[in-house]
């Protein structure tokens, strides 16, 4: 599926655009999937900025059969969970797709502290310049050792004291509608502008086997942790995070393997789906 320019571009650089991997029509009803779960979670789109930490911004776990697009690309399209793999080298299992609208900026962070590493896949749902919210990037940095040197920089610039800060030599990666963004989880990202912004994403993890017990219980949290917007109101019944698209596995191969490595991990329980989601 992708080229080995491509594989090793995400594995030096830490991030891989994939311009048109989603068709014009695709990439239209999957705006049409997020914006009608969010206005019917939430009651409208984009909804007041909160300050609970993170980005502001209404998320929601989209996986239900009344979306069946967003349901189809967490494991059962090659383009989503096959493409993980290639660009992790190894197995993956996924979290669950995310419909989300973006009220405010972020500054400079990595998705996942420096531990079992993956993959995001962004798809911003209008186009995005650098003025209007566009994704950037600091190349290499989900590299430990690169990592600690920006640690060092970050500590000694004048914003540590309270003067200004400085300028992160960064790259903007600009989309239309159907490019996605494919990212390592340790990669230094930020967004500022074009507020609200509509995207979809999703993360997969490295699956780590299951004789690595303490591995097995870390990627176990972080995929609970994806999912749990407990500052979020909204139908938990209507919108379950597993129960519809782990029901829908027996008809499809790859959904079938990714059900299976969430039900080792402890995600999933054998009828379907761990707890209320």
């Amino acid at each position: 599926m992708l080229t080995h320019q491509q594989i090793l571009h995400f594995r030096t650089f830490g991030y891989v655009t994939l311009r048109g991997l989603l068709s014009q029509a695709e990439a239209a009803t999957l705006r049409e999937e997020v914006a009608g779960a969010l206005t019917d979670a939430f009651g409208r789109l984009a909804t007041e900025p909160n300050d609970l930490g993170g980005i502001s911004g209404d998320y929601l776990p989209l996986a239900v059969n009344r979306a069946p697009f967003s349901l189809a690309l967490i494991a059962d399209d090659r383009r989503t969970f096959g493409v993980s793999a290639e660009l992790l080298g190894r197995p993956t299992v996924p979290s669950v797709g995310t419909a989300t609208c973006f009220t405010g900026d972020s500054s400079w962070h990595a998705r996942q502290g420096p531990d079992i590493g993956g993959v995001a896949f962004w798809v911003d749902l209008e186009p995005r310049t650098a003025e209007t919210g566009a994704l950037r990037f600091i190349p290499g940095s989900h590299v430990p050792e690169f990592e600690r040197l920006l640690r060092q920089y970050c500590g000694a610039e004048p914003a540590v004291s309270g003067f200004e800060s400085w300028e992160w030599p960064h790259v903007v990666v600009e989309t239309e509608p159907g490019d996605v963004v494919a990212f390592h989880l340790h990669l230094r990202t930020c967004n500022q502008g074009g507020t609200p912004r509509l995207s979809w994403t999703i993360e997969y993890l490295p699956w780590p086997g299951l004789g690595q017990p303490e591995r097995l219980a870390a990627v176990r949290a972080m995929i609970g942790d994806d999912v749990e917007y407990d500052h979020e109101d909204y139908d938990r019944d209507r919108f379950p995070v597993w129960r519809e698209w782990a029901a829908g596995a027996g008809q499809v191969p790859s959904r079938g393997v990714a059900v299976e490595r969430l039900m080792l991990l402890g995600v999933l329980e054998s009828e379907g789906e761990s707890g209320p989601g």
